[in-house]
């Protein structure tokens, strides 16, 4: 009588490679053996690395892979406005480069979720809501740098695969942009106050003209290795009221921006672009399209822009966030000068966005066309990442007059031409016609601004009577 052929790892992990998510019966087949020796022989021969899918006779299998010894699966936190963490999900990975996202609320899945995943939660690549907290910019090249030393990644997060990007994620999540935390020990450290007291830069109100001179110095001296053109330092910071210094409850968590010191030619004009950054900035919190409360300081020959964190609350809590970038990756495709306008009706026939908040979108293209912001690619706007559809937009940032930015050896260009056309009648010249008036109201204000040096309000000047014209050419 023939032997009954053994169910082992060399027989069944193949199949799993090749087929799967498949099922016991089709395992069965292949091998030849019944059904129920394969349900018992997998868990016994795989254990924690079998992924099991679905219920009764529509179950699946599959293989997990471990990514850098550091598991295959990660609990994924997030924080809400009160500072309070629930389970939001799990990741997992798997052969293939493939990941799955099992969904952990009591409400299910997010009513997006389906829009880029599978049935089985299989996603096609990397789940767009953790690639876009890797480390990205100024500040993220220098947390690349230093965790070179520590992890098995590239200095230059440029580099980093999606394994990369996990492994820093389940290692260092604790006070990212947005509001998720990968991984119980990043979780315990959001939750260990003294944690937070030794971490993140916490400075008086009334010390901040001493304070930040010395943090940008330090800021600048981390080696990031090369920048992108027109890449702004910063560096973070948690603002205590000088009556309540020893409350942590009333924090005011800041990005502060900062020149090159302004006794060089491009200090000066960076200095002149951050004063201009901070008019945009209330022009638009005027319209409600960006957070009140940014400020200017001048101080250790460098000019300070601070701006609130859009994405943390005053209770310690957090909001979610994701960018363009992340929602649309080839939005830069069109080219930094048009990548928000034409990415805004794609999310919009996907059903991400509203209507509304594709033409807020139009109106942000053509308040930027008008002030010079060239620089207006996938990370320089972002939306709430709430549960529900269509995602909201999130407060406006980075507007400032890129068009007369220093290029990227320094040199500063004073007769720069600026000639922002008017759109073909449609959609864009409703939006264009709307912010017409704030671009004007912006440039006067920047004419006139004693925060701005005379060779800036000469071309701000000059620009406001430029887009004047426009709107007096009509058609």
């Amino acid at each position: 009588m023939a032997r009954p052929p053994q169910i082992t790892r060399q027989s069944l992990e193949p199949l799993l490679l090749q087929r799967g998510p498949v099922s016991a019966t089709e395992l069965a087949d292949t091998l030849a053996v019944n059904r129920s020796s394969i349900v018992r022989a997998l868990d016994a021969v795989f254990g924690p690395e079998l992924a099991t899918l679905g219920a009764t006779r529509s179950t699946r299998y599959a293989l997990r892979r471990e990514v850098f010894m550091a598991g295959n699966q990660w609990p994924i936190y997030a924080i809400d406005e009160t500072g309070r963490p629930r389970h939001w999900a799990t990741v997992e990975a798997f052969h293939d480069r493939r990941w799955r996202v099992a969904w952990r609320s009591e409400s299910g899945a997010p009513e997006w979720a389906a829009r880029f995943s599978d049935s089985m939660g299989f996603w096609d690549g990397f789940p767009f809501f953790l690639d876009d907290i890797r480390p990205q910019g100024f500040l993220g090249r220098a947390i690349a740098r230093t965790l070179s030393r520590l992890l098995p990644v590239p200095e230059d997060p440029r580099e980093w695969s999606d394994d990369h990007v996990l492994l820093y994620l389940q290692s260092a999540s604790e006070d990212l942009p947005g509001n998720l935390v990968v991984g119980e020990a990043c979780l315990r450290r959001v939750l260990d106050p003294d944690h937070r007291h030794r971490t993140r830069t916490e400075l008086r109100e009334s010390d901040r003209e001493n304070r930040y001179p010395i943090l940008a110095d330090e800021a600048m001296n981390v080696d990031v290795g090369s920048s992108a053109g027109g890449e702004q330092p910063k560096f973070l910071a948690t603002l205590l009221s000088d009556e309540h210094k020893e409350d942590a409850s009333t924090p005011r968590e800041v990005i502060v921006k900062f020149s090159p010191p302004r006794d060089q030619t491009a200090g000066a004009r960076w200095a002149d672009l951050l004063a201009c950054e901070w008019i945009a900035h209330e022009v638009l919190a005027e319209q409600g399209l960006a957070r009140e409360g940014a400020r200017l300081l001048d101080a250790g020959n460098r000019r300070f822009l601070e701006v609130p964190r859009f994405d943390r609350t005053p209770e310690g809590g957090r909001h979610g966030t994701v960018s363009l970038a992340a929602l649309h990756p080839e939005a830069d495709s069109y080219g930094i000068a048009r990548a928000w306008e034409r990415s805004s009706f794609t999310l919009k026939e996907n059903g991400l966005i509203d209507t509304v908040t594709r033409q807020t979108i139009q109106q942000l293209h053509a308040f930027a066309d008008l002030i010079g912001n060239t620089d207006r690619h996938g990370g320089n706007l972002s939306f709430w990442l709430t549960p529900d559809l269509p995602f909201g937009l999130a407060p406006v940032y980075d507007m400032l007059p890129m068009h007369w930015a220093p290029g990227r050896q320094g040199e500063v260009v004073e007769n720069r031409s600026f000639h922002p056309s008017r759109p073909l009648p449609g959609d864009a010249e409703i939006a264009w016609e709307t912010v017409h008036p704030w671009a004007v109201d912006y440039w006067g204000r920047v004419a006139a601004s004693p925060e701005v040096s005379d060779a800036f309000r000469a071309i701000a000047s000059e620009s406001g009577t430029t887009i004047q014209r426009l709107a007096k050419a009509g058609w």
